[in-house]
């Protein structure tokens, strides 16, 4: 298996799509991160279905409002490849046995690397994510000033995903304190963290609880 961090071109070219040009304070680039570096190594048909589609799915989300969407794949990179590709992706493949924390601080290297000043984060953990949520997320920090570094969505959020993160949220995971989950950052810099409500009933129906901020 690689033991260094490998960047898998995607074959097909994919279209840079406008996400915060017409209107926005912070910059345009907004790019889409799904982290699937859990392996399905030795599961069954269905279950290795069932992570395919929902790459699929999250990729499909992203595309509309991110200007690229990168995939976080793990051992079963060579499998995934047809799916990501197919839907104008670009695959990044991490070491075996990578932790989600190391994952996202990858990822988010990546997304700098690539000249990209922002970020939404999701992973397979989070069901029900829609192209609707990732549009409102993507307005709401269009829109915002430079106190505003990160937005979530008004929902359960699990393991501290979907998460939009600019600039300064990114910097600061990346060069400070070496956080073990996104969630923590955010609690710690809440003040700097704005929500949306999402009126999307597909995403509103993940939860009949409402929403808990990550900090409560």
């Amino acid at each position: 298996m690689p033991t260094s961090i490998g960047f898998v071109c995607n074959p097909i070219l994919a279209a840079r799509r406008g996400s915060c040009y017409l209107k926005h304070m912070h910059s345009p680039g907004v790019c889409g991160v799904v982290l699937a570096v859990g392996s399905q190594a030795g599961a069954d048909q269905a279950l290795w279905k069932t992570k395919a589609e929902g790459v699929s799915s999250l990729i499909t989300a992203l595309n509309a409002d991110t200007e690229m969407v990168l995939v976080a794949v793990g051992e079963d990179a060579e499998a995934l490849a047809p799916v990501i590709w197919g839907k104008a992706a670009y695959m990044v493949q991490l070491p075996a046995g990578a932790s989600d924390a190391a994952a996202l601080r990858t990822m988010l290297q990546e997304v700098l690397n690539r000249g990209r000043d922002a970020v939404i984060v999701t992973s397979l953990h989070v069901p029900g994510l829609t192209a609707e949520t990732i549009h409102r997320m993507v307005a709401e920090y269009c829109a915002a000033g430079d106190e505003v570094w990160a937005v979530v969505p008004e929902t359960d959020m699990l393991q501290g995903h979907p998460v939009l993160m600019g600039r300064q949220m990114i910097e600061l995971f990346l060069r400070g304190q070496q956080w073990s989950a996104a969630d923590e950052i955010l609690s710690a810099n809440r003040e700097h963290v704005h929500t949306v409500k999402i009126t999307d009933p597909l995403a509103a129906a993940v939860t009949d609880t409402g929403w808990k901020a990550p900090w409560d």
